[in-house]
């Protein structure tokens, strides 16, 4: 069950990255993070008041640092994705969310299966080849060095998110999602009042619509299914399944943008399911 929690958080994180990506394209990144987070916060508002838990002070203030990684990663992914090929950027921030998790984990004392910790070196080196840092055709994974700090930046932030939610505690219900937004949604109306100006020449379209609503969906979907699994299951596990979702957004950006990938790449994607496999069996 965590498993298969941790593997719909992937899918559904992808298919968010993927439709967050294309809304950038149509209406600027501050604008699409701000809608989300906007809907987002209100959505765990009518969590929290259906489900109610106990407030639990030291949760609250891990569901704020988990706020501030989950928020700027999706902003620094968003900008980055704006700026080139989906299949390239998206596997080299998915490897960076998966490695720092499993650091962090294991310095907490967190002792996966052998099978289990195969799996995770799979794992990564999956998302090392989906990236296509392991192919000859070198104009397939050309990022400018903006768009290449960015991606870093958002992978790091997205280790983070994963983190602070496991550290969060399984008392307080909801309370960590609900708080994840108490310093992030603040700042982002700030953001958006100091830039008005330019707010105001931004054309909203209804394609930017869609996959802004598309995206915010599948993220609180993805936040739901990831909160619950790692509470269940061990971080350095859940968290790396979790940062396979490069794979998904690859999925979309094959199947609608036509993008394509070379041997090494569909190589990767097949010890993805191999490592799956392992973790599965291991966990």
């Amino acid at each position: 069950m965590v498993i298969a929690l941790a593997v719909l958080s992937a899918l559904l994180y992808g298919w968010s990255d993927y439709m967050g990506g294309r809304a950038t394209r149509e209406i600027s990144v501050l604008r699409v993070t701000l809608y989300i987070e906007f809907l987002m916060t209100i959505s765990y508002i009518a969590l929290v008041v259906l489900d109610p838990a106990p407030f639990v002070i030291r949760d609250a203030m891990w569901g704020a640092i988990a706020g501030i990684g989950g928020v700027g990663g999706v902003a620094a992914f968003y900008l980055a994705l704006s700026m080139g090929a989906i299949s390239v950027a998206s596997p080299v921030a998915g490897v960076l969310s998966a490695i720092v998790p499993v650091i962090a984990g294991i310095a907490m004392g967190e002792r996966p299966s052998p099978l289990a910790m195969i799996g995770i070196l799979i794992a990564l080196a999956s998302v090392i080849l989906v990236s296509g840092a392991m192919s000859s055709r070198r104009e397939e994974i050309a990022m400018p060095r903006s768009q290449l700090l960015l991606v870093v930046a958002s992978g790091a932030l997205f280790g983070l998110w994963y983190i602070a939610l496991d550290v969060a505690g399984s008392q307080s219900g909801w309370w960590p999602l609900l708080t994840s937004r108490t310093l992030t949604l603040p700042t982002l109306i700030v953001a958006a009042y100091v830039l008005r100006d330019r707010l105001r020449t931004d054309q909203l379209s209804a394609a930017g619509r869609r996959w802004t609503l598309g995206a915010w969906i599948t993220i609180l979907a993805a936040n739901l299914a990831y909160l619950v699994a790692v509470r269940s299951g061990l971080l350095s596990i859940v968290a790396v399944v979790a940062s396979m979702y490069p794979a998904s957004t690859i999925g979309l950006a094959i199947f609608i943008d036509r993008e394509r990938l070379s041997r090494s790449q569909w190589l990767g994607v097949g010890f993805a399911g191999c490592a799956l496999v392992l973790v599965g069996v291991g966990a």
